[in-house]
């Protein structure tokens, strides 16, 4: 590999990233940095590797595997030798960049999602300056004269934990000039360890468009039903659209200073689309039909909530803040599912994502498992006709498909079941046995669309539709790997 330009890869990722909405833009002449590359490449549509997580999605591209061969889909995951949650911080796979480093190539890597660090001895790596899912809870940079560049900086407007979710209609305004003021930084740090350092891969991704997505959705498309009762104070002039067009100015940016022959990979492994919280329905559907049991007279969540409650919030704050997010995260794990009855529960709700996730309770898969693998079919349909038979309070569906993850290599618990929800839910609150169920994270006015896009300059730029570990491919092509 040289280093004067020749055989050098920007990869740029824009994480949930809407492509529909980057091609409307783009035929508007909105986003001419986007345009220009595309007018010297070719445009692939990106499929996302699972229909169950957003959490699979960057563990895929990291590491060319599917989900279920590399058994990350969340924060969470669950292990069934131990019966609980494990959090994803113990066991992340090994990313491509650090086989590439070791074997003589010079690689830069900016905030990949899910990634752990991996101590880099040149080019430069930051992780987590700004992440829309931290895990470690803190910045960590290498080598050395990098982790002295990235102190020099401004922190990112969401190094602070406390920051990262508008939940007051009134805050969302602040919370989009927050995701433009970190696009700029991320730009601007982006940039200079470009410059510096050159290496021969440099990777970068920007997350504010996941993050503002999320609850910036209704900016976009402010006229649907479900968004009819989002206040006028959480409407702000400024929206979606414009933080598109200053993540096009960014990536920009970073193209100029990759330097012309930098072959570019502009890529979003997922998009983003309308929605309004999710509808809390498994535990309810599964208790309706006898499967699950919690232990009478225990409820975590409610001695958890209670002890909260008692902690001034100064003092919340401060331990919010001060304790690494991998250590709350494991002293917090035992109030995330209920105290299951094991012995008397074939089927468990797993936390929620931006889909329902259930895992049947296997005997020979599961330390405690109860279900005969015979009745595992069985199980699994008639848990779905039950959610397919779900109707929101105005008769429609709650339920659009529920489908089964591919089985893989790891050993790990990957749901079984995943229900997709029926738009009408986003609108209309589900009914399950007679109770109407509202949403929860309502403040959340988008959710996670499966297709992605891709952008690469030059002759040899593929056509897709291409996977997450495609797009990795991709990469590895261009650097002649």
């Amino acid at each position: 590999m040289s280093h004067n330009g020749a055989g050098r890869v920007l990869a740029i990722g824009l994480d949930a990233t809407e492509s529909s909405l980057v091609e409307r833009m783009i035929d508007a002449g909105e986003l001419p940095a986007l345009q220009s590359l595309l007018a010297r490449g070719t445009w692939s549509r990106v499929t996302s590797p699972t229909g169950f997580s957003a959490g699979a999605v960057w563990p895929s591209f990291s590491t060319g595997l599917p989900a279920c061969d590399h058994g990350q889909y969340s924060i969470w995951n669950w292990d069934p030798a131990r019966m609980h949650l494990a959090y994803t911080g113990e066991t992340r796979p090994t990313p491509f960049w650090k086989d590439l480093a070791e074997t003589g190539a010079t690689v830069g890597v900016l905030d990949v999602p899910f990634a752990p660090f991996v101590g880099l001895e040149a080019g430069f790596e930051v992780t987590e300056w700004g992440a829309h899912s931290s895990i470690d809870g803190h910045v960590s940079a290498s080598p050395r004269a990098v982790a002295e560049v990235v102190k020099q900086f401004p922190p990112h407007p969401f190094a602070d934990p406390l920051a990262t979710v508008p939940y007051d209609p009134a805050d969302v305004p602040g919370f989009l000039d927050s995701c433009m003021e970190g696009l700029r930084l991320r730009g601007d740090l982006a940039e200079r360890l470009i410059v510096e350092r050159r290496p021969d891969l440099s990777l970068v991704v920007f997350e504010e468009a996941h993050h503002c997505g999320h609850f910036l959705w209704h900016t976009v498309e402010p006229d649907l039903p479900l968004y009819a009762d989002v206040p006028a104070v959480a409407r702000p002039t400024t929206t979606l659209p414009d933080l598109y067009r200053e993540m096009d100015r960014q990536v920009g940016r970073l193209v100029e200073a990759a330097g012309a022959d930098a072959t570019v990979l502009v890529f979003a492994l997922h998009g983003m689309g309308p929605a309004r919280g999710l509808p809390p329905v498994l535990e309810p559907v599964l208790a309706g039909l006898g499967m699950t049991h919690v232990l009478e007279g225990v409820n975590r969540h409610s001695v958890r909530d209670a002890i909260k409650r008692r902690v001034p919030s100064a003092l919340r704050d401060l331990y919010r803040k001060s304790v690494p997010l991998a250590r709350r995260s494991q002293w917090g794990k035992s109030g995330i599912l209920p105290a299951y009855d094991w012995p008397r529960t074939k089927a468990f709700a797993l936390p929620y994502e931006q889909y329902g996730n259930i895992r049947i309770n296997l005997a020979g898969r599961e330390a405690e498992g109860i279900v005969p693998p015979a009745e595992y079919d069985e199980t699994c349909a008639l848990i779905e006709r039950a959610l397919r038979a779900l109707r929101t309070v105005d008769g429609r569906p709650v339920v659009e498909d529920v489908v089964r993850p591919p089985r893989g290599s790891h050993a790990a618990g990957l749901p079984d079941l995943v229900a997709h929800w029926h738009p009408a839910v986003f609108e209309s609150p589900a009914c399950v046995n007679g109770v109407e169920i509202l949403n929860i994270r309502r403040e959340q006015t988008g959710q996670h669309h499966w297709d992605g896009f891709c952008i690469e300059s030059g002759p040899s730029a593929a056509v897709g539709p291409l996977s997450g570990e495609d797009v990795q491919g991709r990469i590895l092509a261009a650097l002649g790997r």
